[in-house]
C-alpha cells in the first residue's frame, strides 16, 4: 500500500494498517521497486515537482530495513517504518518498534521560496512507534521521533487511524487519518524565519511554538499481478495547522499529492 505519512506533500510514510501477524513468517523476506510521486516542493508549497526513486526493503525475523516504509508492503503483514526498526513487542494485537531512520533535512535549492533561508542538515532520527489491532479493519497507531544528533530537527509525533477492506481477491483498498504535532525546535527549524532569514529575505521574523502541525487523510490501492509482482499507487491531502499553518513560509496549507509504483517481491 501506498500513502501519505506525515504530509500529503511528501507521500513517504505511511502510518495506515495493514494486519499484524499471528503467525511466524520466513526469517528472510524482501522487495525493490519503483515510485514515482507527484507533490508540492515542500510542505506548505504551491510549486509541486514530480520525483521517481526506488523503493528497497529487508526483513530478518524483527529487524527491517526500508527506504520507502510501509509504501509497497511485504509478504508478511505488518508495520513498515523507513530506516533501520526492530519489533520489541508484537502479538495478535498489538505491535511496539523502535527505529532509527536517515532524515535528509532540506535544501533552499528546492525551491525558490526557500532561497535565502539555508539548507536544513541532514541528521538521524529515533522512533518509537506502537499500533492497535482493533475488532475488524480497524487500527490505530501513535508515534514519537526525535533528531538524535541534535542537529535542529527537533521531535514531532503523530496519531493515526486506518481502515482497509478487500475490494477484489487481489486487490485491498486501504484509507488513513493522521495528526500530527512538534515542538518549538522543529517547528522554528522548519517554519519558523529566525532575524538572520529575515534579514537574508523579504519574509518577516517570525518564531512558533510547539503545537498542531498537520492533518492528513489518504488513500492507496494495492494490487496483487502475482506472487511477486504487485501495482500500488495513492493520493493524500494535508492541511497544516497551529504554528505551521501560520508561517509566512507557508504559501498553501493546504496540500495533495499522487503516486503509483511497482513493486518485485523475492
Amino acid at each position: 500500500m501506498l500513502l501519505a505519512g506525515s504530509a500529503a506533500a511528501q507521500i513517504t510514510e505511511p502510518g495506515v494498517p495493514v494486519p499484524l501477524p499471528s503467525t511466524p513468517g520466513a526469517l528472510w523476506e524482501g522487495a525493490i521497486g519503483m515510485i514515482a510521486t507527484y507533490r508540492p516542493e515542500y510542505q506548505g508549497a504551491t510549486e509541486r515537482t514530480v520525483k521517481l526513486k526506488p523503493v528497497v526493503f529487508l526483513r530478518y525475523d524483527r529487524f527491517t530495513v526500508s527506504s520507502g516504509g510501509s509504501s509497497f508492503g511485504t509478504k508478511r503483514a505488518g508495520d513498515i517504518g523507513r530506516g533501520l526498526s526492530l519489533s520489541v513487542h508484537q502479538t495478535d494485537l498489538v505491535r511496539v518498534n523502535l527505529g532509527l531512520r536517515y532524515d535528509g533535512g532540506r535544501d533552499e535549492a528546492e525551491s525558490g521560496a526557500l532561497a535565502g533561508l539555508g539548507d536544513i542538515r541532514p541528521t538521524l532520527r529515533a522512533r518509537l512507534a506502537a499500533n492497535v489491532q482493533l475488532k475488524g479493519p480497524w487500527r490505530l497507531g501513535a508515534s514519537w521521533s526525535i533528531d538524535a544528533f541534535g542537529r535542529g530537527g527537533g521531535s514531532y509525533g503523530e496519531l493515526s487511524a486506518g481502515w482497509e477492506q478487500s475490494l477484489w481477491p487481489r486487490t485491498l483498498l486501504t484509507l488513513g487519518a493522521n495528526l500530527s504535532l512538534a515542538n518549538a525546535r522543529y517547528m522554528q527549524t522548519y517554519y519558523g524565519v529566525s532575524e538572520a532569514q529575515a534579514a537574508a529575505t523579504t519574509y518577516p521574523l517570525y518564531e512558533p511554538g510547539a503545537g498542531l502541525r498537520e492533518i492528513t487523510f489518504s488513500a492507496g490501492l494495492r494490487h496483487e499481478l502475482s506472487s511477486e509482482w504487485t501495482l500500488v499507487g495513492g493520493i493524500g491531502l494535508s492541511r497544516l495547522l497551529g504554528p505551521a499553518a501560520a508561517s509566512p513560509l507557508t504559501i498553501s496549507p493546504s496540500g495533495w499529492g499522487i503516486n503509483a509504483g511497482a513493486v518485485w517481491h523475492f
